[in-house]
């Protein structure tokens, strides 16, 4: 099923290092109050940080930021998570911590308020907090097992 692609990060408090994975799982919930909902396998490295950190950001990729996605998604390519130098860390309170991707078409930053368990994985619903984008409406997509440009119609 062809969805957005996005780098979901958060961090772990125990030592503040950052944590991440790429995923197509995510969607908006409503706008009373602006809510997204991620879906995150419990088996996954970053889930049990993130769960307890109680935020993420969704940081919504264009097409020139495809290099960003095969360490997020690829276990044995994990070291090169967060050496681009597109990184940056949010300073505002409420997300103190959590790494985003500079020029982004959107970093969505959420505090999570409902978690509910199905199967393998965790749906996350976080109540978005704050919104930083760049102005690109070109969002990286997956579609057909891969990296796409969802494109109009009209």
């Amino acid at each position: 099923m062809p969805a957005p692609v996005g780098i979901v990060t958060s961090f772990d408090p125990d030592n503040g290092q950052p944590v991440g994975l790429a995923m197509s799982a995510l969607m908006p919930v409503c706008l009373d109050p602006p809510s997204m909902a991620i879906c995150v396998n419990r088996s996954g490295s970053a889930h049990d940080a993130m769960i307890r950190a109680g935020r993420f950001c969704i940081n919504l990729l264009h097409g020139g930021q495809d290099g960003h996605v095969l360490p997020f998604a690829d276990p044995a390519a994990r070291e090169a998570r967060f050496t681009q130098s597109d990184w940056r860390q949010h300073v505002h309170s409420a997300h103190e911590g959590v790494w985003f991707i500079d020029d982004a078409p959107a970093a969505i930053f959420c505090t999570i308020r409902e978690r509910v368990t199905f199967g393998t994985h965790d749906l996350l619903v976080g109540e978005v907090d704050d919104l930083i984008t760049s102005g690109s409406d070109e969002i990286l997509g997956w579609a057909n097992g891969a990296l796409c440009r969802p494109a109009p119609l009209i």
